[in-house]
């Protein structure tokens, strides 16, 4: 589900942080998704770590939902012979593409990065600074 939110009189609002979703549905879903200023952005949940991410919401490779995709361990390796890289990532659901949860750069083409966000979750909703 995509929330569209208001952004203010000039459509934008200048870095305000903006409330996207309840923790108990980000917990439950994985994700919460928002339309803010005419642009999707989101928050994806590390179930292992315990951590929320803020992204926005489009693969800068070939404009994927970004936040639909997974977070998981980044593998490393060859054909047969794969292993744990010990990175969590949130890996694009068209391409498989791999992305660090913290800065956004590609793991697959350190030229390609995607927008990353604060995100803060205090009495049990989930707020993003855009």
């Amino acid at each position: 589900m995509i929330r569209r939110l208001d952004g203010g009189a000039e459509g934008r609002p200048e870095r305000a942080w903006i409330e996207v979703g309840t923790a108990d549905e980000l917990r439950a879903t994985g994700r919460l998704v928002a339309r803010v200023g005419g642009r999707e952005v989101g928050v994806v949940w590390d179930e292992a770590r315990g951590t929320a991410h803020g992204l926005r919401n489009r693969c800068p490779h070939s404009g994927a939902p970004l936040c639909l995709g997974r977070v998981r361990n980044r593998e490393s390796g060859l054909p047969g012979s794969y292993a744990l890289a010990g990175e969590r990532v949130l890996r694009c659901p068209w391409h498989g593409w791999e992305f660090d949860l913290e800065s956004g750069r590609c793991l697959d083409d350190p030229a390609l990065r995607a927008a990353v966000y604060p995100v803060e979750i205090a009495g049990g909703l989930v707020r993003l600074q855009v």
